[in-house]
């Protein structure tokens, strides 16, 4: 039987692919990284090496227009014959990720037993095409991070698969496209659409134009490059119009009237163009933010209830298609110039940053832009209206904006108020000759809020919903030991200002402490038509501090996400040939926003000096609630002007909780006595520098860590009294929605909540349940808490230890009686039960017993091990685990939907545990470790005052156990919930990274478990057969993602694979090594043995890796239980070669993936592989970061057996191979 028949093929396409060695010029000031890596089409070898060269060797380099990474298209259906050469004196390949093929011979690896599909000059790869969508290849003959690797250079590219019988042609020229980045497509019944390929990569190896390491002009730093494409426009290239030393130029740093267009190609089309975003991540080290301008996309790009965003995190090697709401323009049919960037602050100050640029008139390539520089034609996609021709009056955007290249952008006309009220910009006949004919302050060039759209009718002021803000600097205290931001900057109500006095009045309140700023939340209906009144009272400059250098900030934006607006005038920004949307000090800007529908959490900030103010706190929140919703006071029930907390009651009676949550990093605080916290080596550095803060807010645990108290009581407010950060109140089975948002600045962050869990989509039932939620900067996500929760407190925390420590953590308190301070909700028929108090008559109870232990963690044969490792075992297996005899892996344990579960834990700990400052924290602090430990899961009901594992708040029941000690917990799995962290809160700093986690897995009703390959109870197994009634029988795989391990090496030393360049540190956030399941293969012992790269995945060379070997029969189902309990918050990834996924399980309308990024702690996901097991061979599993996840350990192998030798789990082998066969 031949395993691997694949359907029909339509067609086979066959590319002949070479890889290429040039210089790549990211810019044209010159960078560029002389190693460059590239695939190419063959026949365009010759001639792209050529020009590269030839352009390369100009007195400064320029870029060449032929040096792009390589995308390639095909139909559904299609099989691809991909010819592969190179003669680069290395082994090489072509990895896909995404499309199925025969592992073993064309997944561009040596992995396992399988031949080696890497080639040092020619071979041959078959591709199928089973899924459209887009798909990331890259090299994986040598996957190394550093210099000498391949993928940082630039080595990878994506094929594209679109929907049978569709034909793609070239934008410019109409004409059938070979390969290309961006591509209109057409198809006969469908309607045509632009689509544009857009590569983030980082950790880039730049020169500048004289050879020299990039240096930052500011700081004299080394200087950081990021791109798109294999393009970058970092801002040390922009540098500023005056000779003021503070004057860093970031405010016009993206204007084109200053410096022309930037680098990274720049999409175009006509206002109305449907049009897709293939975005895809080739990098190999960080999880980037994607955002665009004016424009969204639902987060399931098929599903109508899916949540509409215009910003997502991507990691190395995941891909997404953006199918953008109305097309290009948005509902309102906008003009200008939409930019999309990296979020991550210093990533778009790096380069990563480019333009969507929409037209109002036909570009025909006779047009040129105010610089001078020819408009190359777009060609109308032919079943749109024909845009209309250019004339006198109507020059085209951006040729009717006022301005003079070379100087700085002007502000809009008609949007910039004196402090006098007065008009300050009149605007030109030819900018008015291209207003729209209702042209409001704030909407000239675009009807931002079209009458009757959605609903909306807003034609008459009284139906405009005005919001007057301003924008102030105070001293900002964080939390009662004195931490704090002499130069804490936020949005205000202006009314709040003329309520105490006036703006002196104001700040001196603040810096008393007799007002308690919080970032500004307000709020609107769907359908409303907004105007923003933004005054600037901000000084004139940013004082030099340890942290950063004087800056001159003397103009300041008000830019929005989400909502609808005139780009040109209402960004809030200075982008491409747009109007610099900003007030100077006592200016007020007027910007005007359509809320379309009900966009839940919006998200706001200064666009024009975001790298140098947001940090002390320049962001804030819209909310848009569903129309007719009414906001209220927490307390009193009155009408709410603004506030992080509030109850809104909706059109039908009922009402809910909302806080609106707002973690950030990069806080450049100081403590009581003014001594800087964190602070860079070098002010103005991003290294990391500051601290972290929930809504100004902190709790460290370094500061109630006073020396007497045990760690394992650090959360109890009994002990320490209450944190800082926000407490959130509510009663017993209130509706609650947390509106989560990441204002600043680096750093991703992931938000966990003890005892509580909600649909990952608010509003979507298919969405599957979850306790996290990973974010990054500009992220907004709504956490809609519907389900049974009792009275007491719950611990909510931003996992990763470096937050955790820092003080991103709070409560959740919920009352057992009515409070004078709290006013009850309204609540429908339907409303929340309260918990069940104990199991049911005839409820299955299941008992387990667990210890909890310390012994040595051998991580793999070459002797990286732990000597410190802690670990929860089975009581009956604690004997054999202590004497050497049984190896110890992770708690897990399993249970049914339905049942519930008593469990006692054991503290068998007997000698002091050590403590270390490795790996580190940011301001680490030297205390003695708890011998406290404690079992908490995910998703469980439990009373949470009695059976949580945690001492937090004012819940006065022990739940830690000491050593020698006993405690029986109770829970509940009223849902199958299948994967649920297991966790401890004895001492989260010192306990987790040494191993102590685990797993309970929710199985489904009445299921039984055995063992992969017998028929013994598999209870506590890895790898485990599942039989239920009515679902059938899978496989299932346990994984636990570990990063921040500290390990020694056989002869004692501290290993350190995260090591800086030139002698510098690393973040603190990638200490530590990575591996699964206490288990881990770094690359670093293989190529001691073998220095073969190419091989360094081969069994063959060198036996199996130490992580586990899963092993399924093809066909089979399969479902990866994947989750990351610790330690470090760098985000991570997890890929299945040759397998996808469906990224929501129960959603049909969802993603299939074949890798899930950002990933971080108290993530979990449940990994049913379309189509089960694949044919025969052996496939990696692994992180999509290359840099410090793989080559630290973080990998090992999926074995697919054939069926029908030696078979002994007959149950699964019924089920038909259906991925494979042509039937």
């Amino acid at each position: 039987m031949d395993l691997c028949r694949y359907p029909v093929k339509q067609t086979v396409r066959t590319f002949q692919i070479e890889a290429i060695e040039i210089p790549i010029v990211y810019n044209k000031y010159g960078d560029y990284d002389p190693n460059g890596l590239i695939y190419v089409l063959e026949k365009d070898a010759k001639e792209v090496k050529q020009k590269a060269l030839e352009k390369f060797h100009q007195k400064i380099p320029q870029p060449c227009d032929l040096v792009k990474p390589l995308v390639i298209r095909a139909n559904l259906g299609d099989e691809i014959v991909v010819e592969f050469h190179h003669s680069l004196k290395r082994k090489l390949s072509i990895h896909v990720q995404g499309l199925s093929y025969d592992v073993k011979t064309s997944d561009g690896t040596a992995a396992g037993r399988n031949p080696d599909s890497t080639t040092g000059n020619r071979i041959i790869y078959h591709w199928y095409a089973q899924k459209e969508g887009v798909y990331l290849f890259s090299d994986m003959g040598d996957t190394r991070s550093s210099e000498e690797g391949t993928n940082v250079h630039g080595l990878f590219g994506a094929i594209i698969v679109e929907a049978p019988e569709s034909v793609w042609r070239d934008p410019e020229t109409g004409k059938e496209l070979e390969s290309g980045l961006f591509a209109d497509i057409y198809h006969p019944a469908k309607p045509a659409f632009r689509e544009y390929a857009v590569f983030f990569h980082d950790e880039l190896e730049i020169r500048n134009k004289d050879g020299q390491q990039p240096v930052d002009p500011h700081t004299g730093l080394p200087s950081a490059t990021t791109g798109i494409s294999y393009r970058s426009e970092p801002m040390r290239n922009r540098l500023p119009l005056t000779e003021n030393h503070a004057d860093t130029g970031e405010d016009i740093s993206m204007s084109s009237w200053v410096y022309g267009d930037p680098a990274p190609p720049i999409l175009k089309a006509y206002v109305g163009d449907p049009s897709k975003i293939r975005l895809i991540h080739g990098g190999v080290k960080e999880t980037h933010v994607f955002h665009l301008h004016n424009h969204q996309w639902r987060k399931e790009g098929e599903d109508v209830r899916s949540t509409i965003i215009d910003s997502i995190s991507i990691g190395p090697q995941e891909c997404y298609t953006l199918e953008i709401l109305y097309g290009a323009g948005s509902l309102n049919g906008m003009i200008g110039d939409a930019i999309f960037h990296c979020h991550l602050y210093p990533h778009f100050h790096e380069g990563m940053w480019t333009l969507w640029r929409i037209y109002d008139r036909l570009e025909d390539g006779t047009g040129k832009l105010p610089d001078g520089t020819p408009i190359p034609p777009l060609i109308p996609l032919k079943d749109r209206p024909y845009p209309p021709k250019k004339d006198r009056c109507h020059p085209g955007y951006p040729n009717f904006i006022n301005g003079i290249f070379g100087e700085r952008p002007l502000q809009p006309p008609l949007g910039i108020l004196t402090e006098d009220g007065e008009n300050k910009i009149d605007p030109t006949p030819l900018e008015q000759a291209n207003f729209v004919k209702d042209f409001e302050r704030g909407a000239l060039y675009t009807d931002t809020c079209p009458c009757h759209t959605d609903g909306c009718d807003c034609e008459s002021v009284k139906d405009v919903k005005l919001f007057e803000i301003a924008v102030v600097q105070a001293k900002i205290v964080y939390n009662r030991y004195g931490w704090h931001d002499p130069q804490g900057r936020f949005f205000v109500l202006k009314e709040e200002l003329e309520r105490h006095g006036g703006l002196d009045a104001y700040i001196d309140k603040v810096e008393k402490g007799k007002i308690c700023v919080e970032p500004l939340v307000i709020r609107a209906n769907a359908g409303d038509c907004i105007e923003i009144r933004f005054t600037n009272l901000l000084p004139e400059y940013i004082e030099e501090s340890p942290f950063q250098l004087k800056t001159l900030t003397d103009i300041v934006g008000y830019h929005i996400h989400l909502v609808k607006f005139d780009t040109i005038v209402s960004d809030g920004a200075a982008n491409g040939w747009n109007n610099i949307a900003g007030a100077r000090k006592y200016e007020t800007l007027v910007e005007r926003f359509f809320a379309n529908t009900e966009l839940n959490t919006v998200f706001f900030h200064d666009h024009l000096f975001a790298n140098s103010h947001q940090q002390h706190g320049m962001f804030g929140a819209l909310i848009i609630e569903e129309a007719g919703a009414t906001f209220h006071h927490i307390r009193t029930g009155k009408p709410l002007k603004s506030g992080t907390k509030a109850v809104i009651k909706r059109r039908d009676g009922t009402s809910f909780r909302e806080f609106a949550l707002f973690v950030h990093d990069f806080a450049f605080l100081f403590d009581k006595d003014g001594r800087p916290l964190n602070p860079p080596e070098v002010p103005g550095s991003h290294d990391d520098p500051g601290v972290m803060g929930i809504n100004y807010r902190s709790e460290p645990m370094r500061e109630r860590l006073d020396g007497k108290e045990d760690p394992a009581y650090l959360f109890s407010s009994l002990v320490h009294g209450d944190p800082a950060t926000p407490i959130l109140e509510t009663y017993p089975g209130d509706e609650m929605v947390i509106r989560l948002l990441d204002g600043a600045h680096e750093e991703q962050h992931a938000l966990n909540i003890t005892g509580m869990s909600w649909r990952k989509e608010i509003g979507n039932g298919d969405s599957p349940f979850t306790s996290s939620q990973t974010l990054g900067i500009s992220e907004v996500f709504n956490l809609h808490i519907d389900r049974n929760y009792g009275s007491g407190d719950y611990l909510y925390f931003f996992g990763g230890i470096d937050d955790t420590w820092l003080g991103l953590w709070g409560i959740i308190r919920v009352y057992d009686r009515k409070k004078k301070r709290l006013k009850p909700l309204c609540k429908g028929k339907g409303q929340i039960l309260p918990l069940p108090p104990c199991p049911e008559k005839g409820a299955v109870i299941r008992k387990y017993e667990v210890a909890a232990i310390s012994r040595n963690i051998e991580y793999n044969r070459y002797g990286d091990h732990d000597p410190n490792g802690l670990m929860f075992v089975p009581v009956e297996d604690m004997d054999m685990i202590l004497s050497g005899k049984t190896a110890p892996k992770p708690l897990i344990i399993r249970a049914n939907a339905g049942d519930w579960i008593e469990i006692i834990l054991h503290n068998e700990l007997k000698e002091q545990i050590p403590y270390f400052d490795y790996p580190s924290v940011p301001l680490d602090k030297k205390y003695r470790p708890s011998m406290r430990v404690s079992l908490n899961p995910q998703f469980l009901q439990y009373d949470v005052v009695c059976d949580s594992g945690i001492n937090v708040g004012y819940n006065n029941r022990e739940q830690t156990v000491g050593p020698g000690e006993s405690k029986k917990y109770l829970w509940h799995a009223d849902k199958e919930y299948g994967s649920c962290i297991i966790q401890s809160f004895g001492d989260m700093r010192n306990h987790r990274y040494h191993g102590l986690f685990g797993a309970i897995i929710i199985e489904p009703p009445a299921s039984k478990w055995y063992q992969s390959f017998t028929k013994l109870n598999g209870v506590h197994e890895e790898q485990a057969v599942i039989t239920a009634p009515g679902v059938g029988s899978f496989r299932e795989f346990v994984v636990f993602v570990q990063n921040g391990i500290r390990l020694l090496d056989e002869d004692g030393n501290l290993i350190q694979t995260a090591k800086g360049e030139d002698g510098e540190g690393v973040d603190h956030e990638d200490t530590g090594e990575k591996g699964y399941n206490y288990r881990s293969e770094r690359f670093e012992n293989r190529l001691e043995r073998d220095p073969r790269i190419s091989k360094v995945f081969s069994s063959k060379i060198h036996g199996d890796p130490a992580t586990p070997v899963y092993k399924a029969y093809t066909g089979e189902r399969v479902v990866f239980r994947t989750m990351m309990p610790a330690d470090k918050p760098r985000n991570t990834g997890f890929a299945v070669h040759g397998h996808m996924w469906r990224e929501q399980p129960e959603n049909p309308y969802s993603r299939v993936i074949p890798l899930q990024g950002a990933v971080s702690i108290g993530n979990k996901f449940d990994m049913e592989l379309e189509n089960g097991a694949a044919c025969p061979g052996d496939y990696l599993y692994r992180s999509g970061s290359l840099k410090w996840d793989v080559e630290s350990g973080m990998w090992g192998i999926f074995r697919v057996l054939r069926q029908g030798f030696g078979c002994k789990c007959k149950n699964l082998c019924r089920r038909v191979i259906g991925r494979f066969s042509g039937e």
